[in-house]
Formats: structure tokens, sequence, C-alpha cells
């Protein structure tokens, strides 16, 4: 992304004559005697008096300037999200742009300044208004790779400092120490999203934007919690007031908590899950996330932010399946009450669970008749081997066989359900998406967590299926398969197929968030990307593919009341 240094205009200083006094020094009006001739103040002090004056003169412009040049996040250009080139300096991997030197302190006295003559398109209704949640449906997409850092949307952070064993946020800011990392983030805050972001957002008729946190944004860290604190929280409220700024609402979501909910990267800390998993330390750390949760919502109740933030992701995708199922229905539900605490009954944020992969059946009759809770399910066909060994045929329109049912019947019998994450991706060839050094079901590099802690080497064949789809050349190659020029017209068509049916069957429930915005170096994760490349319609509203342009059409199902 190109990077604007905010540089002052060299001054130039414009001396003046000496200050003198051709005036006759004055007698003593009050003696009858004339005393000797005196000098003026101003020509006995004249020296000090012009240093003083050249003082004032070059504080006055310097303050002058500091008014007039534009922060950072006021510019405009926007790069093109398939290249890494535009986040980093090739030549040297060291960012290029000035960091953010007017951040405003996320408090909770900060508001968010809401015009009842803002509306991001004619589709939804200004921000003052309240959006119609199951009647008119959730298109957004996701900032992800912003504030919680993640390897495989932004290689470029993380490639300098591989080969030093970093991993994750947690061994990023680790390995750099406090100074420069939170140097290192700064730079990448101030780049990666900006004002044009959500302008683009806005322009692509969108409605939401999803926006993850982790938990060390808000301080009062543990002394092997090397994050940087507090700064991203500040870049929060810029994205809020942006997003107000265009009629855009947001869904904040706790992403990562203390101990790691799932052991994955996105939560910044890989590997053993620490949270709920059955000890003294797992439970402090359960602990730790509701006061973390409650902290960040009293941020979220200051003047305005009703309206730009309606919903609220409690936490993201905690690894229920790898858990006690008891344990964490007990947490889902205490957080769930503290977060009404403060909200009060009738008021605040929308609550969002992550069904843990479950299952949406697992969730029926969970917390009946709560005040507006949405359960959020993450749909993918690629880490699932069998739906990634599905023809293209089959696998575009899976949506509309399944998903839409899934969420059909999720809505009847647990209640509001939306999906925060899906994408265009029918392969798993992103770079560093499975972590750095895991490789890829597609082509058969891929190898398991447990096969990692014992040196062996995973047995599964890869997943890509050449017969399947006709033998195309270089189908079974992460390294083409990663590469825009590689995809055939016939290709793109089936993206396109395949990401408007996921949208169709998705709004059988309360809509959907893309995952991601965009990417460094994968277009098929990248809404940006989809747009221009064709497969992602350039109107989220006026979508000229989907189920029914497939001759699968959704229709309403009966549900049972079982």
């Amino acid at each position: 992304m190109p990077r604007e240094m905010v540089e002052a205009s060299n001054h130039e200083d414009h001396h003046t004559k000496p200050i003198t006094s051709s005036s006759p020094s004055y007698p003593n009006t009050h003696s009858d005697t004339l005393l000797p001739p005196r000098r003026s103040f101003v020509a006995r002090n004249r020296k000090l008096i012009l240093i003083g004056a050249v003082i004032l003169t070059l504080g006055a412009v310097s303050a002058l300037i500091a008014l007039l040049v534009k922060k950072p996040w006021y510019k405009t250009s926007s790069s093109s999200s398939s290249s890494s080139d535009d986040h980093q300096n090739p030549a040297n991997g060291e960012f290029t742009n000035s960091t953010f030197k007017g951040l405003q302190r996320f408090t909770d006295q900060s508001s968010v300044p809401v015009s009842s003559s803002i509306r991001c398109n004619d589709y939804t209704p200004p921000l003052d208004q309240p959006f119609l949640y199951g009647q008119q449906p959730i298109r957004g997409v996701n900032l992800g790779g912003w504030l919680l850092l993640e390897p495989f949307i932004t290689p470029s952070v993380f490639e300098p400092f591989i080969a030093q064993g970093v991993i994750d946020e947690y061994s990023l800011t680790k390995l750099l120490g406090p100074e420069k990392a939170r140097e290192h983030l700064d730079k990448h805050y101030a780049n990666w999203v900006t004002e044009d972001t959500f302008k683009r957002l806005r322009d692509l008729g969108l409605n939401h934007v999803r926006i993850p946190l982790g938990f060390w944004a808000l301080g009062e860290l543990a002394a092997d919690e090397p994050y940087v604190p507090d700064l991203s929280l500040d870049y929060l409220l810029q994205g809020l007031k942006w997003a107000a700024q265009y009629g855009l609402r947001v869904m904040v979501e706790l992403h990562g908590a203390p101990g790691s909910q799932n052991g994955w990267n996105h939560s910044g800390k890989a590997g053993k899950i620490g949270w709920l998993d059955g000890t003294v330390e797992g439970d402090i750390n359960g602990q730790r996330t509701i006061e973390y949760m409650k902290k960040l919502l009293k941020l979220l109740q200051g003047p305005g932010m009703e309206h730009v933030t309606p919903m609220f992701g409690i936490l993201n995708e905690p690894a229920i399946f790898m858990l006690e199922r008891n344990r964490t229905d007990k947490w889902y539900m205490q957080a769930f009450e503290e977060m009404r605490n403060i909200t009060g009954a009738g008021r605040g944020p929308w609550g969002v669970l992550h069904d843990g992969f479950l299952g949406l059946s697992q969730w029926e009759g969970f917390m009946p008749n709560s005040d507006r809770l949405a359960l959020d399910v993450h749909q993918y066909l690629i880490f699932d081997y069998n739906l990634i060994r599905l023809t293209r045929k089959d696998q575009a329109k899976f949506p509309c066989d399944v998903w839409s049912e899934d969420m059909q019947s999720s809505t009847a019998k647990f209640g509001p359900t939306l999906v925060g994450e899906f994408s265009s991706a029918t392969n798993d060839c992103a770079t560093y998406l499975n972590g750095i050094g895991v490789g890829s079901r597609w082509d058969g590099t891929f190898v398991s967590e447990e096969d990692r802690a014992t040196g062996g080497e995973d047995a599964e064949e890869p997943a890509c299926q050449p017969a399947k789809n006709g033998h195309i050349e270089g189908y079974c190659s992460c390294q083409q398969q990663n590469r825009v020029g590689y995809y055939t017209q016939e290709y793109r068509k089936f993206l396109s197929d395949f990401t408007q049916t996921q949208m169709d069957a998705f709004e059988q429930g309360m809509g959907w968030f893309y995952w991601n915005f965009k990417t460094e170096t994968n277009a098929l994760w990248s809404y940006f990307d989809g747009v221009e490349q064709g497969w992602i319609p350039k109107d989220a509203n006026n979508r000229p593919g989907g189920c029914t342009a497939l001759n699968r059409p959704i229709h309403a199902r009966a549900v049972d009341d079982k």
C-alpha cells in the first residue's frame, strides 16, 4: 500500500532591520533638574527583543503548520489488495510510512459522531435508525489482519522474523521487545486499514464490517504476555469514526483470549489451549476473558456507539469441540449475563456466540428467550477432507442444498443465526493459512498438530482430485492455485457461482461477513480482489448469480418442532 510521508515544507526566515529609536530621551518630568540623556528600553534591549521576536515567529509558524498538515488517516489513496509490495518496501523490508501521530485515546467518554443524513446505501437505514436484523440481511466483510495479526493475511509483517522462530503475534512481540514491537505494529495499523478502506466498502454495497481485537488491546497484561497493549484500541476508535462517516455498522469482536481459546495463531498465540481447559490456570484465563469483555463493552457505551456498534462478538472461535461442553456453556451464560448487566435489558449491542465447531444443531434450545442473542458459524469447505474433494460443480451447489437448510433450521430452533466468516476459497493453499511451516491439505504437505508434536508424518493423501476436474494442468499445485494469472475463465465462473450461492444461503439467516476485505498474497480470500477479478459482484445488493441461476432455488423448508 502506498505510504505518504507527511512533511512540513521548508520555512525561510525573513529578517527585519534591528529596532532603533530616533526619538530623543526625555527629561525626568518629576524634577526640575535635567538628567543625562537615557536610552529607551527598546534601544537598551534590542538584541534580546530581536531574539525573542524570532523565537515567537518560529513558534507561531510551527503551530500553523501542525494545524494544516493532514494526519495520515485522512489520506484517501489505496493500493491493490493483492500485492505485498504495497505493504512493505521490497528493497529493505522496512515499512515506509510515518505512524499515526494524532490518535485519540479510547476511553469510556469517547464518542462517535452520527449523522441522520448519512447512509451506506439505499437498502440500509441511516445509523440513527435501527437496522432490522432478521428482516434485512447483514452484508459485510471482516477487517482481519489489522488489529490482530495473521501470517496468511499479511506475510510481510512476519517474514523478516520467521527464521528466528516467529509464528504468531505472541512470538513476534516477544522477539522484538516492547519498543520495537510497538513501532512495528503502529506502522502496520496505520496502513493496513485507512479511511479509503471504509469508503470502498461503502461503495460496494456493504452495510457491516466485523473488526477482530485481541484482549491485549485493553492492557493489564501478565508478565508472560509480551503483546503491545492499548495501541490497537485507539485504532479501533478511529475505525469506528470512519465507519460512522460512511454509514457502516460494526461488529466488534474479542478475537483472542488469555491463554488462547483455540491454540491457533489468530488467537494471538499458536500451540496449546490454555483457556477453560480443565486447569486452574485455564479457569483463571476464562475469568480474565470476561473482565476484558466487560471493559471493552463499557468503552462501547459512549455517545453514538450504540448506533455504530450494534453487534458484539463475545469470543471468536473457542475450540469447544476440544473442551468440556458443560464448562464452556456456563462460561457463555455468565459472559452474556455480565454483558446485559452493563448494557441493561433491551439496550446495547446484540450478543453473538460462536458455535465452537460443534455444528449448528448442537445449539438448539440454548439460552432461550435471551435479549438479542445470535449464533455465529464459520462456513468453509476447505478444512474438511470430504468437502474439499468435491467436484467444482458439487461445491458450487453445496451452499444451496445444505448450508441454506442449516441456516433455516438454526434460526427456527436456536434463534437468529449468522455467518461471521466465509470466503471464495476451495483449497487451503494460501501461504501460512494453516500456520507457518504447516503445509496444505490440497497438495498433501499438511502435517497435523499431533504429528508435528510427535515428529510423525500425516497419513492423509493430497485432497486434490485431478480426475474429478478434468486433469487440468497445474491443478494440484498450490503455487499455481495461489496465482491469479493461472485462473481460467471457466474457473472464474465457478468462483462467481460458489461465492454467490454462499451469500444466498447465508441470507436464510441474519446474513454474512466475508473473510477477508483483502490479503497481500491470495485473491481467493480478498473481497477487494474478488471484485476486481470479477467473481464477486460490484454491488452486494444486486447479484446476477446465485442458487436460482444454478437451478438450485432455495425454498423455505418446514422445520419440525422436536
